[in-house]
């Protein structure tokens, strides 16, 4: 288990690095990085401890709830019968759904907000800043994941699914400008500039909702094209919203 998060922790500044050069070639802001660079460090250490209690925690919930009575009635259902690579795209597109719900319901409900409120304390979008994640954030978005081991998908698959989700994470949040070919990603998947959007102090918090799909947003009506936004509305959090505080870091 540890040894998966710290491939994790490789992936994630492995990724980064790659990702900052794209930033410092292409900015979309300015982003003073030696300022904030220890700060985010910071944040993204807490995340990995979060992530070493939460891999124990996940493992245990798996236990609990996948029973074989519940494993023998999906196997009734003939899904676990499926190509690998279908019910991979199922547990990916129930995890998107159950992330979407949860997400929205965060920025929804007064007292679950609290738990997201540190990731969107965020004053600046970079790829670092994405690890400003509270330990309960963390705690309810990985419910989702759950879906995976009821569609039988085998660990050794699920290292690279986390090695996706990682990367993707970091993609982002990327502070980078905004390109014409993203526009065809984003019938279907989510870019840069579409999350930037959600992360916007102009009332957008409660759209774009998505993780990685922006089927679910386009569905649902809380879809924002970006190229209807212009850049001079993609305004963060304010100074007061990104003071760092034990409450934010918990999630409570």
């Amino acid at each position: 288990m540890i040894n998966q998060v710290l491939l994790g922790l490789l992936v994630l500044f492995a990724s980064g690095l790659l990702f900052w050069i794209w930033e410092l070639l292409d900015p979309l802001k300015l982003v003073e990085y030696r300022s904030r660079f220890f700060r985010e460090f910071g944040a993204a250490m807490i995340s990995a401890v979060y992530s070493i209690i939460l891999a124990y925690f996940f493992v245990a919930i798996v236990k609990l709830t996948i029973s074989p009575s519940l494993m023998d009635f999906i196997g009734w259902t003939g899904l676990l019968s499926l190509p690998l690579w279908v019910r991979l795209f199922i547990a990916y597109f129930l995890k998107d759904f159950s992330f979407y719900v949860t997400h929205w319901i965060k920025h929804k409900n007064s007292i679950l907000w609290l738990t997201h409120n540190w990731h969107h304390s965020i004053d600046q979008l970079w790829w670092l800043a994405a690890q400003r994640e509270s330990l309960t954030d963390v705690l309810l978005f990985k419910v989702g994941f759950l879906t995976f081991p009821l569609l039988g998908i085998p660990p050794e698959v699920m290292v690279f699914v986390g090695i996706h989700y990682i990367i993707h994470d970091n993609w982002i949040h990327l502070n980078v400008k905004w390109q014409p070919w993203m526009k065809f990603i984003e019938w279907f998947y989510v870019t840069p500039r579409v999350h930037s959007i959600h992360h916007t102090e102009t009332g957008s918090v409660t759209k774009n909702l998505g993780a990685l799909f922006t089927v679910f947003d386009r569905f649902f009506g809380t879809y924002i094209d970006p190229d209807t936004v212009t850049l001079e509305q993609i305004q963060f959090a304010s100074g007061d919203n990104a003071l760092v505080t034990p409450r934010k870091i918990i999630g409570v």
